[in-house]
């Protein structure tokens, strides 16, 4: 099968916010994005619908979150929206809202996760209690969803933090596991859950630096606790990495994870990472690439990503990249499709808006920062031209009329 992506729309939005001061993501069903931004010493929250078109409209009233900077967002299949942003004082602090289809914010209410942070990562996790295979089609009703957080503390150290945000939208925190010594933490969660012993945690995955290694970690994530299942380190410097979780079926989770430099200052090492049911790692492929990628997932089940980064010569692009499985021989990423646009961003993040596995075309959406500090969203569509072809009637055939050979 055959796959393009097309750049749709772009819009600017008033005013600048710093690097790593900005965030966007999703809610599928309604089509709503929104962007968590700091801009003017203010975290605020604002809501717009993608049309069909791949066009942005604006849907409710901007939200002011709190005060700080750094921030990050997370938005579940139920419509609660989780912020996590860090304040003037430099603690981390977390609040749950509610979304709704005309943009609307309900305000759950917040916590403050930890003081004296320099750094924190957020990931979703959804639900780990009384669910075997956590499935978008599933239907059973659950109250909650969890999220996960890592912490690094100004006074050394970081944590691995499970929270929850409830239906009212209020976010409780806990429990709570050290990391150890380190810094430059990536984050990523498996899509599925397990079903061990009779529960269904979530799998996750963590790398970091320390004293000239890059540690890697797996995790077992429930309400009932978060236990560090195995770890590994190599002697290797770290600049830059990213890490992105997916399941090919539940109990075939696989992580990709990609660290800079590489060989070399002009490639970063790709690696594809396996785990076993009591969390050991196993790298089964590898691969110099000239990208520093971020990662959005691009379906449910398989082992296909989205990712956006910045080309040699400095302009976005995005692409769609499948990895190899355990056991294939493939090569460890193929390129599926790819599109370069003429933005020049500092920085930019990725969100995705996905359809039923199988089901084209997907959305993805960008929020980029170019070096004067003014933020652009831009919509793109990746579709299957097979998909377009079948969808197409031949040539010569009318509506309501019979194929020759029918």
């Amino acid at each position: 099968m055959a796959y393009v992506i097309d750049k749709q729309a772009t819009l600017d939005l008033v005013g600048p916010s710093a690097e790593y001061e900005f965030d966007v993501a999703a809610h599928a069903f309604s089509r709503t994005v929104y962007v968590a931004r700091a801009k003017n010493g203010t975290v605020r929250l604002r809501a717009w619908k993608l049309e069909s078109s791949g066009s942005f409209t604006p849907v409710g009233t901007e939200h002011v979150v709190g005060s700080g900077g750094r921030t990050r967002i997370t938005v579940f299949d139920n419509h609660r929206i989780v912020v996590a942003w860090l304040d003037a004082s430099s603690a981390l602090q977390v609040r749950g809202y509610t979304g709704t289809s005309n943009g609307g914010l309900l305000d759950g209410g917040g916590q403050t996760v930890e003081t004296t942070i320099t750094h924190f990562n957020l990931a979703s996790v959804g639900v780990t209690t009384g669910v075997p295979q956590g499935d978008p089609g599933n239907v059973v009703y659950y109250a909650y969803r969890h999220f996960a957080l890592t912490t690094l503390s100004a006074n050394g150290g970081w944590k691995l933090v499970l929270g929850t945000v409830l239906d009212s939208a209020d976010v409780y925190l806990g429990p709570v596991a050290l990391g150890g010594p380190g810094d430059k933490i990536s984050l990523a969660c498996a899509r599925l859950n397990e079903n061990f012993n009779g529960t269904h945690p979530r799998k996750a995955f963590t790398l970091c630096r320390d004293a000239g290694q890059i540690k890697t970690r797996s995790w077992r994530m429930a309400g009932a606790g978060v236990t560090s299942l195995a770890t590994a380190a190599e002697n290797k410097a770290l600049g830059i990495a990213a890490v992105h979780g997916m399941s090919i079926a539940q109990g075939n989770d696989i992580f990709a994870s990609v660290v800079w430099p590489g060989a070399s200052n002009a490639t970063s090492r790709l690696q594809v990472i396996s785990l076993a049911v009591g969390g050991a790692m196993t790298v089964y492929a590898s691969a110099e690439i000239t990208q520093n990628p971020v990662f959005a997932p691009l379906q449910h089940h398989s082992s296909n990503a989205a990712v956006a980064y910045s080309t040699s010569d400095g302009k976005l692009a995005v692409a769609a990249w499948r990895f190899a499985k355990p056991g294939s021989s493939g090569a460890a990423r193929t390129v599926l499709a790819s599109k370069t646009s003429a933005e020049l961003f500092t920085q930019v993040r990725l969100t995705t808006l996905l359809p039923p596995d199988g089901d084209y075309p997907v959305a993805l959406v960008t929020l980029g920062r170019v070096a004067s500090g003014m933020l652009r969203l831009v919509s793109w569509r990746l579709k299957s031209t097979l998909a377009a072809r079948l969808r197409k009637p031949a040539s010569g055939l009318r509506k309501g009329k019979a194929s020759p050979s029918a």
